[in-house]
């Protein structure tokens, strides 16, 4: 027997010390622009007309079987290292919760739908132009085997939005995300904040409920306490070393966009680098660098410190620390599975990969070679590296700096299989620099013409078929 999804409400259960109810905004229009029918399909969502799409994820009317209106979710958390209590949803809530035909629970939550009592003087609206930004940031990394929120819905609302960081006024959108939780470490940090130590437990006890499959919930709260921060540190730093492999800056990574259950979401000024280099920035406003490339690992571990600090009423100090010392192995061995995982290698030593890496940052720039392209070049290992560096094209690679990369993988075997996509990868390289984002945004802008963005996620989404990535990510 198959079974169906269904609305849960869960999260709503929890009690509105969670959560404030929220009033959704009115638009003008609703004009769909995106649904996701790969992400609607797991929920029993994907046979919903346009008509009763917009319903649910324009006009956040109640799905069937959720007793609840929006929930704006209540957290805190530390913007730039310094501390804000006055955060919240302030543009987005929890529209509803389903669990999938596995039986595994799902977040629909959304962004740019209205004013909430956290708002702090926004508008609680969303550009379009953000929208779109999610929407493909979302796409490539589930390519590239990233666990993150899927972009569930775009409606444009036919708005116009005045914003500092885009040409005003700007279109405006509302964004559905499907995610796997929204319990930020600064959910836990507000908690903390108003010595909330009982709803701390009731929080950890949900955890372990719902998302935490091998914890079990009987235990002691000490012991469960521990067990949770130990898997979150483990996949925030699974999260971390992946997005490092890919070539991903998150630009701010706040303790409230840290998700403890490691899947990666809310993304604002990301960016893809070109060149491998510690110190590029994605938010302009990152003047010191504090989330540049090279320093999302010292972010991911900064952050579980607080959310550590957030749970030392139920954590003794010292298994705080010996926890959060597991986090660079964890890593470590997270960026080299997956660093083999996109080259299409069996493995590689750590001592290579450092000496890989350490090349990549310190001469990718300077000799022009693209990341993304690395990994294309040499997809499957020996037989690859041979046959690119055969060609003009190769050449690039023939330097004294790089050499001792090309001499590692010469020695790499591939992975089962990967070689027989080898023609079709190379007929199909896909990156996502920040021209080809504007230029995608200047059509739709300019024109109204989506062709290319719906041209850009149908390739991505091939490239995720090639790569294997559904083995990963969960679609």
């Amino acid at each position: 027997m198959i079974n169906k999804a269904k609305v849960a409400n869960n999260h709503f259960n929890l009690g509105d010390s969670f959560y404030h109810i929220a009033t959704p905004a009115k638009f003008p229009r609703h004009i769909l622009r995106f649904r996701n029918d790969r992400a609607a399909k797991l929920l029993d969502l994907d046979q919903l007309n346009d008509n009763e799409w917009i319903k649910y994820f324009g006009k956040f009317e109640k799905l069937p079987g959720c007793l609840h209106k929006p929930l704006a979710l209540k957290y805190h958390g530390h913007q730039f290292g310094y501390y804000n209590p006055d955060l919240g949803d302030g543009r987005g809530f929890l529209l509803a919760q389903i669990l999938d035909k596995n039986s595994i629970l799902w977040d629909l939550g959304t962004k740019g739908s209205g004013q909430t009592k956290y708002s702090r003087g926004g508008d609680g609206r969303l550009t379009l132009k953000g929208a779109v930004r999610e929407l493909l940031a979302t796409e490539f990394l589930t390519a590239l085997g990233v666990s993150t929120s899927q972009t569930f819905s775009i409606i444009e609302t036919a708005e116009e939005l005045q914003r500092n960081d885009e040409p005003s006024p700007t279109r405006s959108a509302v964004l559905v995300r499907r995610s796997n939780s929204h319990i930020r470490i600064g959910t836990f940090q507000r908690l903390k904040y108003l010595n909330d130590y009982e709803n701390i437990e009731l929080l950890l006890k949900y955890l372990s409920k719902n998302y935490f499959a091998n914890i079990k919930p009987n235990k002691c709260i000490k012991t469960l306490a521990e067990d949770i921060f130990l898997e979150s540190v483990k996949r925030i730093a699974e999260s971390i070393g992946r997005i490092i492999a890919s070539g991903f800056v998150h630009g701010v990574l706040n303790t409230d966009n840290f998700n403890v259950t490691g899947e990666v979401f809310d993304y604002g000024p990301w960016r893809f680098i070109e060149f491998a280099n510690t110190s590029f920035t994605a938010a302009y406003f990152d003047s010191n660098g504090r989330y540049s490339f090279g320093r999302q690992p010292e972010a991911a571990l900064w952050a579980l410190t607080q959310l550590g600090k957030s749970l030392n009423e139920f954590i003794d100090e010292k298994i705080i620390i010996e926890t959060l010392n597991q986090f660079s192995k964890k890593f470590h061995e997270s960026l080299k599975n997956h660093f083999c995982w996109r080259l299409g290698i069996q493995n590689i030593s750590n001592n290579d990969l450092i000496e890989i890496m350490t090349i990549l940052l310190n001469e990718s720039e300077k000799n022009k070679i693209d990341y993304a392209n690395m990994f294309y070049d040499f997809y499957g290992g020996r037989d690859s590296v041979v046959d690119c560096l055969k060609t003009n094209y190769g050449k690039k690679y023939k330097n004294k700096e790089f050499s001792k990369i090309v001499e590692i993988l010469k020695d790499c075997l591939p992975t089962k299989g990967v070689l027989d996509k080898k023609r079709q990868l190379d007929n199909n390289r896909q990156n996502l620099l920040i021209g080809e984002v504007e230029h995608i945004w200047r059509e739709i802008d300019q024109y109204d013409n989506w062709k290319l963005l719906y041209e850009k996620i149908n390739k991505i989404r091939k490239l995720g078929y090639l790569l294997g990535s559904e083995k990963l990510v969960y679609l």
